[in-house]
């Protein structure tokens, strides 16, 4: 609990500190670059992991193009979204649940909208068409988006998976963008974070990220259907989670041996 602790105080913290830069940035909104918006987020979430030692290993940055994407991420852990905004090498608007946790969290919520996230609602399919579209026109105007295609935590939808399945629709943002998908895999940030409440326990881990190859097949083939696209992302996000842990084990082997 004392890691929980360090952290939620240090988010307090943080964040009150940076009203003026709020101020500031929505008073004049086009002084500022997507990077320097961007700036304080990423800074934020790398000192959070260090206080609680979540060390992060990522791979692959350099197979990102320079264009902007969409970045499709697992979702195994509370704590992922402080993973994908320290190990990103690129400003981002990452998609949200339309969900009063999210609109109504002090300060945050403000954050959100600099960043151009957005949000989706679910349970609307003609909203949730509306943030697509959004979204897209984020990515046509140079802002790349991140999206968790699970719709919510791996375990909380099927335990027994490695990557659950996919809302396949997610995907049209890049159909729409006409822009590259980057499928980024977080591997081991299961246990990191104890449970699906507000308050709850961090464990220090070591976490590896890789970003794969960009996939360009919707843009060759634009009547590819989403779901035979996202059932080929997962699968090769559950190979390399398998990769990970075979590894992982060697690794463990070898040391028990030494």
């Amino acid at each position: 609990m004392f890691n929980y602790l360090k952290f939620a105080i240090f988010q307090i913290i943080g964040f009150i500190s940076s009203l003026p830069l709020i101020r500031k940035i929505k008073k004049n909104p086009d002084n500022y670059s997507n990077e320097e918006k961007f700036k304080f987020l990423k800074k934020q979430a790398s000192k959070s992991l260090d206080l609680v030692n979540i060390k992060l290993n990522i791979l692959g940055k350099e197979r990102v193009p320079k264009e902007p994407v969409l970045f499709v991420i697992n979702h195994s852990s509370m704590l992922d979204s402080f993973i994908l905004i320290s190990s990103i090498p690129k400003p981002i608007g990452v998609v949200i649940a339309d969900v009063p946790t999210w609109r109504n969290i002090p300060i945050v919520r403000h954050w959100i909208d600099i960043t151009k996230s957005v949000y989706i609602n679910r349970e609307n399919n003609r909203e949730g068409v509306k943030s697509i579209n959004k979204c897209a026109e984020n990515i046509k105007e140079g802002q790349s988006m991140a999206i968790f295609p699970e719709g919510d935590l791996t375990w909380v939808k099927d335990p027994k998976s490695l990557v659950s399945d996919f809302r396949a629709g997610a995907l049209k943002i890049a159909y729409k963008a006409k822009c590259p998908i980057v499928p980024m895999v977080i591997k081991n940030s299961l246990g990191t974070y104890d449970g699906y409440e507000p308050v709850g326990k961090i464990h220090s881990k070591d976490v590896e990220i890789e970003f794969l190859d960009p996939i360009y097949d919707h843009l060759e083939n634009p009547r590819l259907k989403t779901v035979e696209l996202a059932k080929s992302i997962r699968e090769n996000m559950i190979d390399k989670m398998k990769q990970f842990q075979q590894k992982a084990g060697n690794k463990t082997i070898i040391e028990e041996i030494i």
